[in-house]
């Protein structure tokens, strides 16, 4: 099936927009006249509906990977099947990356998907093992190209752009201007879509002062200041001290995630699903969360170690104030830090709330210990935990459901029953693991 045949504003019902941005509409519009674009805009501006509409148009009827799209982070390559699959277009999605079984995505290439995603290092190991065809492959995306170039992936992608020998159409996608496009990209007079000064809503920037070594006691002052289901995410630029400021949540018995490096996969998707599902109101990350991680809306992102290059602030501060949406950035202190060069300005004091009683999260996360692989869709999960009398859709929330498990919000005050009653039980025949995700 073609583009042509599928209904674009249907698509766009399902992602539950009305109409396309300008960006979009001028991105959709250029891929149809050149075959080398490069889009240059914000995060949070709809970018990767851009370019998936606008490799979409270029699709055709036969067999075989037509489209490869290239993302940095497992998240973002997450996040893109993600959207692929929210569309519901009539045509097969693979997705690659680190920290997934390499068996699986071997077995997933025996029938060929149209649209391939992938990080670099993952896309090149396959071509290396020969586990699909790439001769197919005329269209290209590289998304987040500035970070794939940060995080040292310049020889993978030359290799994968040289083992495609019939590539038409590449795409080259940024949130930052100041990006040297390698020669072996062969992007030749490449048309640009320019929208990176566009601010995607409303951001309000704002500053804590504490003195030396109290910046644990700032930032629980603005944590304390949160409101009922109001989120933020605590950037620092090392692990070893998002590992600190869990110590500092921990003694004040505050529900948090953690995202970082250091940590497997499974445990990623966990943290993210618990913050995504409201669960915990509080996520504690390093700058791999500035890029490619899905959280619909974000009230707060909150500079606890303030980041030397300009381009991982601007990243950070756009998980918030996303679509139009208001957000507010916070950077923390102490007396003796200058604030960096590339603010041209200094931030407005940000008035400190009284401390409140720490919230408890509404929301629990339920492991269910199985997932799209053993056949398990989120209405066979609604449908397991429905048929408790006690139970309502109102206490079910955001489900996700993984290749080999998944994870429920469930109200907090139904939780310790649900438990009970539903453990060794089995969803759809089959016995399952369900506990309460730690």
């Amino acid at each position: 099936m073609t583009f042509s045949e599928i209904n674009q504003a249907e698509i766009l019902n399902n992602l539950g927009f009305e109409a396309l941005n300008k960006m979009q509409e001028e991105t959709i519009a250029a891929s149809k006249k050149n075959d080398n674009l490069l889009l240059l805009a914000p995060t949070g501006s709809g970018k990767t509906l851009a370019y998936l509409l606008s490799i979409l148009h270029k699709i055709k009827p036969g067999s075989g990977v037509q489209a490869l799209i290239l993302a940095p982070t497992r998240e973002l390559v997450l996040q893109i099947e993600s959207v692929l699959k929210l569309m519901k277009i009539p045509l097969k999605v693979n997705a690659c990356y680190g920290g997934h079984p390499f068996s699986t995505e071997r077995k997933n290439f025996l029938s060929p998907p149209v649209i391939l995603v992938g990080t670099p290092g993952r896309i090149q190991d396959h071509l290396q093992k020969e586990t699909f065809d790439p001769s197919s492959i005329s269209q290209i995306v590289f998304d987040e190209f500035d970070k794939s170039l940060e995080f040292g992936f310049t020889s993978q992608m030359e290799f994968i752009v040289n083992r495609l020998k019939k590539l038409k159409s590449k795409i080259l996608v940024s949130a930052t201007q100041n990006i040297d496009i390698p020669k072996y990209l062969m992007l030749h007079d490449p048309q640009t879509i320019n929208f990176s000064k566009e601010k995607a809503g409303t951001l309000n920037l704002y500053q804590i002062v504490v003195p030396k070594d109290e910046k644990p006691e700032g930032l629980m002052f603005i944590l304390g200041g949160m409101q009922l289901n109001e989120n933020a995410i605590v950037f620092v630029n090392h692990r070893e001290a998002a590992q600190r400021i869990s110590e500092q949540l921990d003694f004040h018995r505050m529900e948090y995630s953690m995202f970082h490096g250091g940590l497997k996969q499974e445990q990623r998707e966990l943290e993210l699903a618990k913050f995504r599902n409201g669960s915990t109101l509080i996520l504690i990350a390093t700058d791999i969360a500035a890029r490619g991680i899905d959280i619909p809306k974000l009230d707060y992102v909150i500079h606890y170690q303030i980041p030397p290059q300009e381009n991982s602030f601007q990243h950070r501060n756009g998980r918030t104030a996303r679509m139009k949406e208001t957000g507010t950035s916070i950077l923390i202190r102490t007396n003796i830090d200058s604030l960096p060069s590339y603010l041209p300005y200094e931030p407005k004091s940000y008035e400190i709330k009284k401390n409140q009683q720490i919230i408890i999260p509404e929301w629990v996360t339920f492991y269910i210990g199985k997932g799209k692989k053993d056949k398990i869709n989120k209405m066979d999960l609604v449908g397991f935990f429905l048929q408790f009398a006690f139970m309502s859709k109102d206490d079910l929330g955001l489900i996700e459901v993984k290749d080999y498990s998944a994870f429920v919000a469930v109200k907090r005050e139904k939780s310790m029953e649900l438990l009970k009653v539903s453990r060794n039980q089995k969803i759809k025949n089959k016995l399952t693991k369900i506990s309460l995700a730690k």
